[in-house]
């Protein structure tokens, strides 16, 4: 992470329109209204999915309840009341008001706590976002964002007349009481897309999307899978790949999917191709620091080309001779990356043909598939499925921050594998099925941006002074409490001291 300027800096450039504000405001540092805490690095070894106190972590934020309970004792300086206001400080910096019930503050969450009697409470949560998302554009970083409590008690917020930021927030919980409904309607029908489509996913790769191709086109694994065989045994002997037993007899409770009975299920490792890097997690952080990036050379490929599925979308490059020396970690055309650490875990991306040479960072996964095995396609549809990547986060249970598994368990998940021939055809029933709900999607997802922006020009418009009108104003002025900000900021400061 890496924060060049400070909150007031990033204002005075300019650049950031929603922390233009009215002139005839003040602003107020966040420390002198209220305080920041961190959360507590409550032990791993005491998380569990069903028992304990609600652990409040970066993904859970906005839910009502938490992934992970904490089953041990703990400080009551940490538990979160209904209504709180925390803030994500890894990744994408979001505050939310903790909508559920009693929860810990786990470590990365920090909460704010308000104390003064010049500031409102409600105006300070809307201010909140549009700061955090300045600092975040402005703060660089190889893989995830990190945020500082430092950083959020320097944020000078706007600072208007009490009766003024009253009727801010009346007039902005109005405007957004009907978007935010039109808004929960699209995201119930983008969730309903979501649903049909793994529920098309889960049947394809349990077959029953080709059981009438199956009737028409019988078949048995067996060559194919004696000639896999002999294929493995060759790589082992020519030290192309390590010793281990690449073909296990599974019982039907280690397999995460139901497939026909003639398909073959083999560990990961079996599916990629015959070499030993084939299947290779980025180095560590201390070999590939950023110092040693240069303004050309060889890709570097981070978890944005994963995560946004953009492969062309490069920052970062190292030398020729540094790339001699990560040789392990080349990646090339063909080869698929997936990221392996934050809430965007396990998101992948298949390198085109014009794709360049490079090398994997250490948030990302490279897998070189061997399509005589199972098509890159049919991996992907396959990876993106709900119970695969159930089974990936299930395994992240334990960290601060969700991780992939360690390399060993990975290579032995059992993949349900059918012949080529039925991957194109499932391939085709799941296009045919999901071509309509891909459209659908585009248009709830241009929707969506829409009230996002319609959002963003309201926030504007408040903190410049000019979302109420003039009569509205002018009551304001008659209120009992109202004096002016440069009066109230004075006030603060006597009360802070």
């Amino acid at each position: 992470m890496a924060l060049g300027l400070t909150p007031y800096q990033i204002i005075e450039k300019g650049t950031h329109p929603q922390l233009v504000i009215a002139d005839e405001w003040e602003r107020v540092e966040l420390k002198k209204i209220a305080s920041v805490q961190n959360g507590y690095a409550f032990s791993s070894k005491l998380f569990n999915r069903t028992e304990g106190m609600p652990l409040i972590r970066i993904r859970d934020i906005f839910s009502v309840e938490t992934e992970n309970f904490y089953l041990g004792e703990y400080n009551e300086d940490f538990v979160v009341n209904k209504g709180d206001i925390i803030i994500g400080m890894d990744g994408d910096f979001k505050v939310s008001k903790w909508p559920g019930n009693k929860g810990l503050l786990n470590q990365r969450v920090c909460r704010i706590h308000f104390n003064s009697a010049y500031y409102e409470k409600a105006f300070l949560f809307i201010c909140i976002q549009p700061y955090l998302n300045a600092i975040h554009s402005e703060t660089s970083a190889v893989t995830v964002k990190h945020l500082s409590s430092r950083t959020i008690s320097d944020i000078p917020f706007p600072l208007p007349p009490l009766p003024i930021q009253r009727a801010i927030v009346a007039k902005i919980e109005e405007l957004f009481s009907d978007l935010d409904k039109g808004i929960a309607d699209l995201k119930k029908a983008q969730d309903q897309l979501k649903i049909y489509r793994q529920a098309v996913l889960k049947k394809a790769f349990e077959g029953e999307l080709t059981k009438e191709w199956r009737n028409s086109n019988t078949y048995t694994m067996q060559d194919f899978l004696q000639k896999l065989k002999l294929e493995k045994l060759k790589a082992i002997k020519e030290k192309l790949i390590p010793k281990g037993e690449y073909f296990p007899k599974y019982e039907s409770k280690d397999l995460t999917y139901n497939p026909p009975q003639n398909w073959i299920t083999l560990p990961w490792k079996t599916l990629c191709a015959n070499n030993k890097y084939a299947m290779k997690r980025g180095p560590f952080g201390s070999a590939l620091k950023k110092e040693f990036f240069v303004e050309k050379g060889i890709v570097v490929y981070e978890q944005g080309h994963a995560i946004n599925d953009e492969p062309y979308r490069h920052r970062y490059y190292i030398t020729n001779e540094k790339f001699k020396e990560l040789k392990a970690f080349e990646t090339k055309a063909g080869d698929m990356i997936i990221s392996c650490s934050g809430v965007t875990l396990g998101r992948i991306c298949l390198l085109p043909e014009d794709a360049d040479i490079g090398v994997i960072n250490q948030a990302l996964l490279k897998i070189d598939m061997d399509e005589s095995i199972m098509l890159k396609r049919y991996f992907i549809q396959l990876f993106r499925s709900g119970s695969f990547q159930r089974l990936i986060f299930q395994k992240s249970l334990g960290s601060a921050m969700p991780n992939m598994v360690g390399m060993a368990e990975l290579k032995e998940i059992p993949i349900p594998i059918p012949p080529i021939e039925e991957q194109h055809q499932i391939l085709k029933e799941i296009e045919s099925r999901l071509s309509v709900c891909y459209k659908v999607e585009e248009s709830i997802t241009e929707s969506l941006e829409k009230a996002k922006a319609l959002r963003q020009s309201i926030l504007k418009k408040a903190f410049e002074g000019t979302l109420l009108s003039t009569a509205e104003i002018a009551k304001c002025k008659q209120a009992e409490d109202y004096e002016p900000a440069s009066v109230l900021l004075a006030k603060i400061k006597k009360e802070k001291s």
